[in-house]
């Protein structure tokens, strides 16, 4: 444990909230398939012929066709921390062919050193509860002359969210996303070489507050900060988030999400 910074998610809450959002997360994670189009789009401009591929926090299995169409001779192991999410993948595509489910956690990889050739995570990394150990483990798994490349939120990911929350209610009740400087910077201290970052704002547009909030519990984006409130949501309080939103996260009757998307990549040495 990093005492400097210490845990602050609630893994099992994180795989719980993941767990139940696995049989309707595809219907809700239209941004997360964006989002992950794009990032696969960006291996066409990078020459590598990777042996082993890590498809990290892979959900419900949406990159694993992908990669293989444009990797055809690599194997790839499929990774996630919330098994039901891995259940979906493996009714998608079955057990055959060379890639495996694996029930593991980002920051404890159950790899052996120097064997992946590239590590891809699409909207994943912000489950980390320590991201520069996390980026450590990545190095350690990875092959010299190997890839990491990702995406993940920054720091202004719903900030309408958050913004409306401040007016309700003091305790932590959006998850915190880190700075695309300090991404970058946790990149080179782990001993990856040539790191490179860029960021875009996505805004989601939904009809009803109500639409907005169940998006996010269906993908299962909830809150899981280890000080979060346990209490229950009254309709009272529901009703003045909503009243809060409306005034700063809302254009034509439209209520509106901020996503940055953070995207990078790196080279294992």
């Amino acid at each position: 444990m990093n005492l400097l910074n210490p845990p602050r998610l609630d893994k099992a809450q994180v795989r719980r909230s993941f767990n139940r959002s696995a049989r309707q997360y595809d219907h809700s994670a239209v941004l997360q398939a964006e989002v992950l189009q794009r990032l696969l789009e960006r291996l066409d401009y990078i020459k590598l012929t990777p042996g082993l591929i890590v498809d990290l926090g892979c959900g419900t299995g949406q990159a694993i066709r992908p990669l293989k169409k444009h990797y055809g001779k690599a194997s790839i192991l499929a990774l996630d921390m919330a098994d039901k999410m891995l259940g979906v993948a493996r009714q998608r595509y079955g057990l055959f062919d060379r890639k495996w489910l694996v029930n593991a956690d980002m920051e404890h990889l159950p790899i052996r050193d120097a064997c992946v050739d590239l590590v891809f995570s699409s909207l994943a990394l912000q489950w980390s509860n320590d991201l520069p150990s996390t980026f450590k483990e990545f190095r350690r798994v990875g092959r010299a002359g190997g890839l990491l490349m990702f995406t993940t939120f920054g720091v202004n990911t719903l900030r309408e969210l958050r913004e409306a929350w401040i007016q309700v209610d003091d305790r932590p009740r959006v998850h915190r996303f880190l700075d695309m400087h300090d991404i970058g910077d946790m990149l080179m201290a782990a001993g990856l070489a040539q790191p490179v970052m860029d960021v875009e704002e996505i805004v989601v547009e939904y009809g009803s507050f109500r639409e907005l909030l169940s998006d996010l519990k269906n993908i299962g984006a909830t809150n899981a900060e280890i000080q979060r409130s346990r209490g229950l949501m009254t309709a009272a309080k529901m009703q003045a988030l909503q009243d809060a939103y409306a005034l700063t996260g809302c254009k034509n009757g439209r209520f509106l999400a901020t996503y940055e998307v953070v995207y990078g990549h790196a080279w294992f040495v």
